[in-house]
């Protein structure tokens, strides 16, 4: 099935009636989502509904706008019954977004309803590659929609800016107020994961200078994370987070053991090492999503080339991934007491 066509019918549903609707909130039973509710963060730690902490471990899907036929139902069914993935991450095109909002809309709503079909959580993903605020006028259209679709909806997770370039962090926590201020007025609870400096490699800036926002009754605002992306044969990794993990909760939308460009050389090492510390350090379980989901010739690609459409046939990175998402054991973790250190808002 191509997205195309489903995306257009969709898009000619979400026009007839102003492009608004609600997601269908109730979990499936027996699913992750109806085990551990609606996520929140507890201190630096991403956790259940009753506060246990949670390391979840995914897939991130590809630009939607190029190789859309691995853009299925069934793409999401096996990673969550081959792989083990308890959370997939859909972007959100920001740099085409105005010209077809109601298109991009369906194909997001696809597959997150995809990804509860599975049981499993999603992060609604803004994926700007450039200075946000060059397209804030089209983010706050699609996080109004966005968050009066999804709230009250446990399975989502929202991520407001994939890869700031351009800007320094001044200029990313005032997108991110704007941005956050028009979700909340709709959406009080649901997670938000906030993009930092350099593709998001800087995370530092944020545990420095984290933001503290108010509502509108002068409450602080919370359920707020930091991103950080790394690719292994280019960047520091665990290296990159030294000093972070005790300050700012963070999620790791986006890494690869290959280089940046998604190509390259890898360090399956450095890769393997990264893993395991966002799994074994003592001050928050970080969870993760890898990037990508497609058959592409290129390293970072999860699926062997021309395995695009199905029947899905991982590449070695993408059996790598499987088993690095395996091992990492349980995704709930309730003996867990992070360590001390720098703590948020609570």
């Amino acid at each position: 099935m191509k997205r195309a066509g489903s995306a257009i019918l969709a898009a000619c549903l979400l026009a007839g009636c102003g492009g608004i609707f609600h997601s269908d909130p109730a979990p499936v039973q027996g699913g992750l989502v109806s085990l551990h509710g609606k996520l929140k963060v507890v201190g630096r730690q991403l956790s259940d509904s009753a506060g246990v902490p949670l390391q979840l471990r995914g897939v991130s899907m590809f630009w939607p706008q190029w190789h859309e036929e691995n853009i299925q139902k069934s793409a999401i069914a096996y990673m969550v019954h081959e792989m083990g993935v308890t959370v997939v991450r859909v972007p959100v095109p920001a740099m085409e977004y105005a010209n077809s909002p109601a298109t991009w809309d369906a194909t997001m709503r696809n597959e997150v309803s995809w990804a509860r079909s599975e049981g499993i959580y999603a992060i609604v993903d803004w994926h700007v590659v450039d200075d946000p605020n060059a397209y804030l006028d089209p983010a706050l259209e699609f996080w109004d929609r966005t968050a009066r679709y999804f709230a009250g909806d446990p399975h989502v997770i929202y991520e407001i800016s994939n890869e700031p370039t351009g800007a320094g962090w001044d200029s990313i926590k005032s997108y991110a107020a704007k941005v956050i201020s028009v979700i909340r007025r709709h959406d009080s609870t649901t997670v938000i994961v906030v993009g930092t400096p350099e593709w998001s490699r800087w995370t530092k800036f944020a545990a420095a200078d984290p933001l503290v926002l108010l509502d509108g009754k002068g409450d602080t605002i919370r359920n707020i994370m930091y991103t950080y992306h790394g690719y292994a044969a280019s960047h520091g990794m665990a290296d990159d987070l030294k000093g972070v993990l005790q300050k700012v909760p963070v999620f790791a939308t986006e890494w690869s053991a290959s280089e940046s460009s998604g190509d390259g050389r890898c360090d399956w090492g450095r890769a393997h090492d990264f893993v395991r510390f966002l799994h074994d350090n003592p001050w928050q379980k970080v969870s993760w999503t890898q990037w990508s989901w497609v058959d592409k010739a290129e390293r970072s690609a999860l699926l062997r080339t021309g395995s695009g459409g199905g029947p899905w046939v991982l590449s070695d990175m993408g059996d790598s991934c499987k088993s690095w998402i395996q091992e990492g054991g349980p995704t709930a973790y309730p003996d867990f007491h992070p360590a001390s250190g720098d703590s948020v808002p609570r």
